[in-house]
């Protein structure tokens, strides 16, 4: 059955790029420019970096430094320090090759950098601050306060992922000393990892822009925001929220582009981009899914920690909004309005969510442990 299924789909996006040809290669320029004039050069030095800092034992390193830490908060041996940091620096999905690289070196196992996975792929500050700060909200300060948050709700996930069963009744080993390959040889092997790693992204970013196109030229996006209206409305979102919504799942650039034509006032506008941020969108997950191939690790513990993170993001943006209702950006109309009941309500459904997962986290271990 799935194997009809993928055949039947490569048949529709067949025909649908032959009758959307125009569309296509439109979507197609504007995919090319974005990965050429924006996220190849702003990740690039950061692929090299994390392949030199595996390579030449800087990891290793830093594994002890942090190795104590590591081990209490998340029950990871500490040079996933490493992976954590590239995340936060570099942007997606620096997290997931950084991650995969200490799983190749023999520095994690395999449920260690799975579970790494969950909270370490992440939204750089280049493009929190510069792009959707500066470019979108039109203010630097709200950029940081979202990278501030950003990171808050990420080390958070990664302390959900790590309810119970891990660590548990084991002492603390620090970690042996690591070989290290020759400077000369580590760059070479880090310039040819990120010039791959860069036409990957580049590639997955193209598509989706294709993908985006077609939706907003064919009316589909058109008709699934009126299917999506009723519900949003009963929450207090207003349908124009809609589409930023479904075109940052898809393509995260895209959709914060467009939030300023949205109209949207400030105290959606900012929880929105907060989620959206977090989540990243399947353009992240498929530029994630290639670079995690290699290493054969399994990536639905990061789809879980990337949902919950967006979750979390977006309930501590909505708090922030309420507690600072003077840092309205450039494009929100005039006067910021009163929160919908149901954005009041959003962050508690969000709080008991995590609370649930943390429990049923828990109990799944002990149940593990138990029938071990």
């Amino acid at each position: 059955m799935k194997r009809y299924f993928s055949a039947v789909t490569a048949v529709l996006l067949l025909i649908v790029f032959i009758a959307g040809a125009d569309i296509a290669r439109e979507g197609a320029k504007a995919g090319l420019a974005l990965s050429f004039h924006m996220a190849v050069p702003a990740l690039f030095p950061f692929f090299i970096a994390g392949t030199l800092l595996t390579d030449t034992g800087v990891t290793a390193w830093l594994g002890r430094a942090c190795g104590w830490l590591m081990w209490k908060l998340y029950g990871l041996p500490g040079q996933a320090a490493s992976a954590i940091i590239l995340g936060f620096t570099g942007g997606y999905p620096i997290g997931v090759q950084a991650a995969a690289d200490l799983y190749t070196a023999g520095q994690l196992n395999r449920a260690q950098a799975q579970r790494l996975l969950g909270f370490c792929n992440n939204t750089g500050p280049a493009f929190i601050i510069g792009v959707c700060g500066a470019g979108v909200f039109g203010s630097v300060r709200v950029g940081l306060i979202l990278y501030f948050l950003h990171i808050v709700s990420a080390l958070l996930t990664g302390l959900a992922l790590t309810t119970a069963g891990h660590g548990k009744g084991e002492s603390y080993q620090p970690p042996a000393p690591a070989g290290s390959l020759p400077f000369p040889a580590a760059l070479v092997h880090a310039c040819e990892r990120a010039a791959q790693s860069s036409i990957k992204i580049a590639a997955f970013i193209t598509l989706f822009s294709i993908l985006s196109a077609l939706l907003e030229q064919s009316g589909i996006l058109r008709l699934l925001t009126d299917c999506l209206t009723p519900a949003a409305l009963r929450i207090g979102i207003p349908a124009e929220g809609i589409s930023p919504f479904l075109l940052g799942g898809m393509e995260l650039t895209r959709g914060l582009a467009i939030l300023p034509e949205a109209g949207l006032p400030y105290r959606l506008a900012l929880p929105l981009a907060s989620g959206l941020l977090a989540f990243g969108g399947l353009s992240v997950w498929c530029q994630s899914l290639s670079l995690a191939a290699a290493s054969g690790l399994s990536l639905k513990r990061c789809f879980v920690g990337k949902t919950l993170h967006a979750a979390i993001a977006t309930a501590l943006t909505v708090f922030w909004c309420a507690a600072m209702p003077g840092a309205v950006p450039a494009f929100a109309p005039g006067q910021a309005p009163v929160f919908p009941f149901g954005m009041k309500v959003i962050p508690l459904i969000i709080i008991g969510f995590y609370m649930a997962f943390r429990a049923c986290h828990a109990q799944f271990y002990a149940n593990q442990s138990i029938s071990r």
